[in-house]
């Protein structure tokens, strides 16, 4: 069993010592008080969940001088960033909450001292390490456990030469202390005010995250906005106290119903399920006009919309818009695209994330790509073919026993998004590339694309090629095409509307670079 132990500062009563502490950046003395005995803060609850902050000192490095003190003051400066956004946004008069004693503006802090030196706790992997003993110690006294949410803090000797975590790790979040960590050096035109805005604005950053917050990025016309500026959630820690920064109208929407935010009288973080039942997308007038239609089982308030330009696998990036679930379950947002950074020959994720009042979320994500400066979608309702009369006509394999009640080519065709044809793998029988499925539709129809829905999981087809026929024995290739790894329906158009009763799709490749292939559903429209 780990030892932990709760640091408390312990000085004489009503005496207050002072101390020299020399500034190695900018040179000079600055006098430092230190704390009164910490049996004398009487810390109360703001709400009825808080943030748990926990200042974890590895064994060979010491707590830096007036840290309650300057966290303190950073914490309840991000208390009021939140909250005027909060406010702006219409959420109400919101932020998070945390233990404190409003009468020595003092935070709750928990000293953890961890068992190990600090090198045992690097950026890669030292985040599990430290959660371990964290919740070892939550574990052994419960009751200082407020809620799911948790700040930890590492103190450094040199903030420009660190390897501790600093970054968020599902609701909890990391970040570093160091002498000159205070929100006076803020705005300061010295490399002690830059590296204020820097380890400042990142511990709100991370904080962030722990707090249920992805990246997003500002629209174009917030850059030039004395009351915007750079997105929090975006580069924002890095300008934070110094330029204009802010949260997202997005971010808030999330923050709303975080469980130290929201005033939600039920249970936090319980599971959730949604379907989307309607998704129509157009551009018109220089905007991109989105409307959808869905059915949950809890209920939603928001959905935030973010465009992240496909050129990477960070999100940084994404400019996010927010539209309410209206009565009818129905919601719609219009877009300019000159809002956007990237729009000359640019590919997008469409990512739309449905926030629950409990604190939950779930994304759907669709994919989209700019052609001569307008935006060009592949998704959104179709008038589509019904299927009852559709067979399999022939298959390369399928999996008949490994993927249980499901795997069947015929899983293809039943409308059913959760079940799914899979390549054969189980039996020692491996089935290697190229895969394929045929489909009789029972009629000649007339089709203008195929409407694919890959599999909620592991094995999402990359390329492929389709072909047609009217005799099952003459066949004609439509082309070659590329298969997003998004689990949304992606439509793939037809260089033009073709007639046909029978079609083929042959499976290429996986995007995990493996042999075996898997996909939910193959649709045909007419137009």
């Amino acid at each position: 069993m780990s030892i932990f132990k709760y640091l408390f500062l312990i000085f004489l009563p009503f005496t207050v010592f002072t101390a020299c502490n020399e500034d190695p950046v900018n040179g000079g003395e600055e006098e430092v008080s230190e704390e009164p005995n910490e049996e004398n803060f009487n810390y109360v609850a703001e709400g009825t969940y808080a943030l748990n902050v926990i200042y974890f000192i590895p064994n060979d490095v010491s707590e830096i001088a007036e840290s309650h003190r300057r966290i303190s003051e950073i914490l309840f400066d991000g208390q009021a960033f939140v909250n005027k956004y909060m406010k702006e946004y219409g959420f109400g008069n919101k932020t998070y909450n945390m233990m404190v004693d409003k009468a020595k503006n003092r935070v709750k802090i928990i000293y953890l001292n961890g068992e190990h030196p600090i090198n045992y706790y690097p950026y890669e992997g030292g985040g599990s390490k430290i959660l371990k003993e964290v919740d070892a110690y939550f574990e052994k006294h419960p009751t200082e456990k407020k809620s799911l949410h948790s700040l930890i803090i590492t103190p450094v000797k040199d903030q420009d030469n660190r390897d501790v975590p600093y970054y968020g790790l599902g609701r909890n979040c990391f970040a570093l202390d160091y002498s000159g960590l205070d929100v006076k050096y803020l705005g300061e035109n010295s490399k002690r005010g830059s590296d204020a805005s820097k380890f400042i604005g990142g511990i709100l950053h991370e904080l962030g995250h722990a707090l249920n917050l992805p990246h997003n990025k500002q629209k174009v016309s917030d850059d030039s906005k004395s009351d915007r500026g750079t997105a929090l959630m975006g580069s924002g820690n890095y300008t934070y106290g110094s330029t204009p920064t802010f949260l997202t109208e997005a971010s808030c929407a999330i923050l709303n119903n975080c469980q130290v935010i929201s005033d939600y009288n039920g249970a936090y973080y319980e599971d959730v399920s949604l379907t989307l039942d309607s998704v129509q997308v157009a551009f018109e007038a220089g905007n991109i006009r989105l409307f959808g239609k869905i059915q949950s089982d809890q209920k939603v308030n928001h959905v935030c919309i973010y465009h992240d330009p496909a050129i990477d696998d960070a999100d940084y990036d994404a400019v996010s818009w927010v539209a309410p679930i209206l009565n009818n379950n129905t919601f719609e947002q219009t877009m300019p695209i000159n809002e956007l950074y990237l729009r000359n020959e640019t590919p997008y994720v469409l990512r739309l994330q449905f926030t629950f009042e409990n604190g939950n979320s779930l994304s759907k994500s669709f994919s989209y790509y700019f052609k001569n400066g307008e935006p060009v979608f592949e998704f959104g309702d179709r008038d589509y073919l019904p299927r009852n009369e559709w067979a399999i006509n022939d298959y390369s394999s399928q999996e008949e026993q490994g993927e249980g009640d499901t795997g069947r080519a015929a899983h293809l065709i039943d409308n059913a998004p959760l079940t799914y044809w899979h390549s054969q793998w189980a039996s020692g029988v491996v089935a290697k590339f190229p895969h394929f499925i045929s489909i009789d539709m029972n009629q000649t129809h007339d089709v203008a694309g195929f409407s694919f829905l890959q599999r909620n999981g592991a094995r999402k087809v990359k390329d492929i090629e389709i072909y047609t026929s009217n005799d099952n024995q003459n066949w004609q290739m439509q082309g070659k095409f590329k298969l997003s790894a998004i689990n949304t329906v992606q439509h793939v158009a037809l260089s033009e509307t073709s007639g046909f009763r029978y079609f083929k799709v042959v499976f290429l490749s996986a995007h995990d670079g493996d042999q075996y292939a898997s996909m939910a559903e193959i649709m045909c429209y007419s137009e």
